[in-house]
C-alpha cells in the first residue's frame, strides 16, 4: 500500500524540479494565483529577488518530496494512513 503514496510524491517532486529547470530557459516561474488578476508570475528580468526566492522554494520542495518518496518506497518512512 506504500507504493501509491511513494509514487505520487516522486512524480510531484520530479515535476517541481522540472518546472524549475524549464524556468531557467523561459525566465519566469508561476507562483499561485494573484486574486482577480490571474496567476502570479515572477520574471527573472523584472523581479530578480522574487524569482530566486521562488526558485529556492521550488527546489527545496522538489528535493524534499523526492527524498520523502524514496523513504516511503524503501520502507524507512511510514506512509500517511488512507482512511
Amino acid at each position: 500500500m506504500a507504493f501509491f503514496p511513494g509514487l505520487l510524491l516522486l512524480v510531484l517532486g520530479y515535476g517541481m524540479l522540472a518546472v524549475v529547470y524549464r524556468s531557467l530557459t523561459n525566465g519566469w516561474l508561476p507562483f499561485g494565483v494573484n486574486g482577480l488578476k490571474g496567476r502570479l508570475e515572477f520574471r527573472m528580468a523584472d523581479q530578480p529577488f522574487g524569482y530566486w526566492m521562488a526558485f529556492v522554494f521550488y527546489c527545496a520542495f522538489g528535493v524534499w518530496c523526492v527524498l520523502l518518496a524514496f523513504g516511503v518506497l524503501s520502507g524507512q518512512i511510514d506512509p500517511l494512513p488512507l482512511r
